[in-house]
């Protein structure tokens, strides 16, 4: 039972690495000012998801075979992933902007956020992925990979949930934001 509890751990960890650079926006840079609904924040993590990809791919192509699923997948990520980014960036924008505490000067376009979103993720994941997380990386990748944009922001969100949930008392919190609980809203 021990083994199956660290092999949930490392897995867990290795998804949550991907949850948190996927999703993390400027969190590091701004505190977070409320909760975001599952569905808010599903909307960060697709409206994230192409930047991060990309920058996980480049940061492991050195450190994975020319066959892996996240080596081939910028074809997919122009063609499938950033289509549903753009899709899902009014929402994602709105959230942020509400989870976060970044002063706007009256009247300004919030669309100025996207830039620092996509400079923060792809910075941190580009730091943050050691080589030997590369192959993790990759079969979580290819993985979800024949899943839907949508349903892979359902997924990460479901993780950090979990994750959230299963935190002991004192435990730092990993997650770049707070998701709301029913009672919490």
């Amino acid at each position: 039972m021990h083994m199956k509890t660290e092999f949930r751990k490392a897995g867990l960890a290795a998804s949550l690495a991907l949850v948190s650079m996927v999703a993390a926006g400027t969190a590091q840079a701004a505190q977070s000012a409320t909760c975001l609904t599952p569905v808010e924040a599903q909307s960060i993590a697709v409206a994230a998801l192409p930047d991060a990809l990309s920058s996980a791919r480049l940061a492991c192509l050195p450190h994975l075979p020319p066959t892996s699923a996240l080596t081939n997948s910028s074809e997919r990520i122009a063609q499938v992933y950033q289509p549903a980014a753009d899709k899902a960036w009014p929402g994602a924008s709105r959230a942020f902007m509400a989870s976060v505490d970044i002063p706007l000067p009256p009247g300004a376009d919030p669309a100025f956020v996207r830039p620092l979103l996509i400079t923060v993720v792809t910075s941190m994941i580009e730091q943050g992925i050691k080589p030997t997380d590369c192959g993790t990386v990759d079969e979580f990748y290819g993985a979800l990979e024949p899943l839907p944009p949508e349903n892979i922001g359902k997924l990460l969100i479901a993780i950090m949930k979990m994750d959230t949930a299963s935190e002991e008392p004192g435990q730092a919190d990993a997650n770049p934001f707070t998701i709301c609980t029913e009672t919490s809203r």
